[in-house]
């Protein structure tokens, strides 16, 4: 009788020991267990260090057009969610973001300029401001003999350097004081505000006037000028007022995330807010939708978006901001964790309290749940973990506030490891297909550094009767490593095997037997047998 393990599996806390399947593990440490074979996982990278203070918990690289890990790194102490903007010819990486105070815009001329490298260095205010001062319009001139009164509604619109514009100062009703009575030869003298407060770079003013209810442009000046004439003929007025319902996004809009279709979504309480399509300056309130939870975090899959509540999860689909339907999920787990929520592979992965859920339109599960008692996962403090996607694996990082370390869940072969690093922030780079993490308070790149100290520990092998095993042998790509075989519970044997001989183990009976591999190499099996002829294969 022997016992040979040819594959190496990840761990199952929930199952007792002795019914763990023959590849499955009690413990597993380090090891990229589905690769079949046990290897070590390579260890993190030293990039480069941060140039803000305090414990730094979101990156993002900016500078997506280069090839570069260092070039640049955007970099926060708090929760912070970027997206490169949808905007047509944009050379200047245009790039929003929100966390760090009211939403954000900025591009490489504001954030990579002004000295250091605590980027982003400079950001306007997300949106611009709708004017608060109603424009002054003053009949003059002289009237022909005879003229049809025309009733004419004024109003205008803040633009910035952009060439975004506000909503105008106001839509339906006009105050009386913008509404005038003009006859054919007369003009309109419009006085407007020439200047504004807060970080928005507005730099012109658009005239617009009704006469039916319909807002054309009339004129484009200067936000520091002061007045001006109409004396435009209502044939010869331009295109239609299109910023009627372009509002700013809340100023406490959090978790901003792309959609396909070129707009953005954000939310604020138990609201879920859209901007317009390649506008993602403007944010009409009709778009809105409410959700039954406050809302903890948003992730795209395809054309819906998944709602990460306090309570079950929704999803809102459409391909359009202004089509978009709110459907509930089809299970009930809060998500305790908004670092957590990863979007990979048509699924949106975060942590409940019960387990980590895998949530999409089509199906949903707890992954782990066949894993995990919901004490065992609680002890990891699932609201503290981050999770990061890489070559269709989910890297979670935890702390339990004695302890720091993390855990890999294969999304492929449904395998779920520990790994003894801690990471406070991270970012998945597609462009480079790198994950880079903040560890230590440094960017570091994952699975670039040495090999990791692997340590895995077998199933218990139950036998009905009691036996004496004698020798073992491990097959291996190189030495050494460290072998435990465990009797009755106790230590019976440590060895550090240098080759694939076969080894002696010391005389001893039992009904249980377990054997953990510690090291480095790569390992293909380990055997252990009641005789040398056994493990030779006689």
């Amino acid at each position: 009788m022997k016992i040979q393990i040819n594959q190496f599996g990840g761990v199952a806390p929930k199952i007792p020991a002795r019914y763990l399947q023959d590849n499955q593990a009690q413990v597993a440490i380090n090891c990229p267990t589905w690769l079949g074979s046990l290897q070590p996982v390579q260890g993190t990278s030293l990039l480069q260090g941060f140039d803000k203070s305090g414990t730094i918990s979101s990156i993002y690289r900016f500078g997506q057009n280069l090839n570069s890990d260092t070039q640049y790194w955007f970099h926060w102490t708090g929760d912070v969610d970027v997206v490169r903007g949808f905007i047509n010819g944009d050379t200047s990486e245009r790039t929003y973001f929100t966390g760090d105070g009211v939403p954000k815009v900025t591009d490489n001329s504001l954030a990579l300029s002004g000295g250091g490298a605590a980027y982003p260095i400079n950001a306007y205010q997300l949106g611009v401001p709708k004017p608060t001062i109603s424009p002054i319009c003053v009949v003059g001139g002289t009237p022909q003999s005879g003229a049809v009164t025309e009733t004419r509604t004024y109003t205008y619109t803040f633009v910035n350097s952009w060439d975004e514009e506000s909503a105008p100062f106001a839509e339906d009703p006009m105050p009386a004081v913008a509404t005038v009575d003009v006859k054919f030869g007369e003009t309109v003298t419009i006085t407007m505000p020439t200047g504004l407060t807060g970080a928005y770079d507005v730099d012109r003013k658009r005239i617009y006037r009704a006469t039916n209810g319909v807002y054309l442009f009339v004129a484009e000046v200067p936000l520091a000028q002061a007045t001006f004439v109409d004396t435009i003929p209502a044939d010869e007025l331009a295109e239609e007022l299109p910023s009627l319902t372009w509002e700013q996004p809340p100023a406490d809009l959090a978790g901003l995330t792309a959609m396909q279709g070129g707009f953005l979504a954000g939310f604020s309480g138990i609201d879920v807010y859209f901007s317009e399509p390649y506008r993602p300056f403007a944010w009409p309130i009709q778009y809105q939708q409410s959700v039954g939870y406050p809302v903890v975090g948003l992730a795209a899959i395809d054309t819906t978006l998944a709602v990460l509540t306090k309570g079950k999860p929704s999803f809102i689909q459409g391909a359009s901001p202004d089509g978009m339907v709110v459907v509930e999920a089809d299970i009930s787990q809060a998500c305790v964790s908004k670092d957590s929520i990863v979007s990979m592979n048509g699924m949106v992965y975060y942590a409940s309290p019960d387990g980590l859920v895998a949530l999409a339109p089509g199906g949903s599960a707890i992954v782990t749940e066949q894993l995990f008692l919901k004490p065992q996962w609680q002890s990891l403090k699932p609201e503290s973990i981050k999770g990061f996607a890489y070559e269709d694996r989910y890297i979670g990082f935890y702390d339990t506030g004695s302890q720091q370390g993390g855990f890999i869940y294969d999304t492929r072969s449904k395998t779920f490891t520990f790994h003894d690093m801690y990471a406070t922030g991270g970012y998945s780079d597609l462009r480079n297909d790198t994950l880079y993490l903040v560890v230590g308070n440094k960017l570091h790149k994952w699975e670039s550094g040495s090999a990791l100290t692997y340590t895995w520990k077998s199933k218990k092998f139950t036998l009905p009767d009691v036996v004496s095993f004698t020798c073992f042998r491990v097959n291996a790509e190189a030495y050494p490593v460290n072998v435990k075989v465990y009797r009755d519970g106790a230590l019976h044997h440590e060895e550090d095997v240098s080759s694939r001989e076969i080894k002696r183990l010391p005389v001893g009976y039992g009904h249980d037997w377990e054997i953990e591999l510690s090291g480095s190499v790569e390992v293909f099996n380990v055997e252990i047998g009641q005789s040398p002829r056994e493990l030779s294969g006689g």
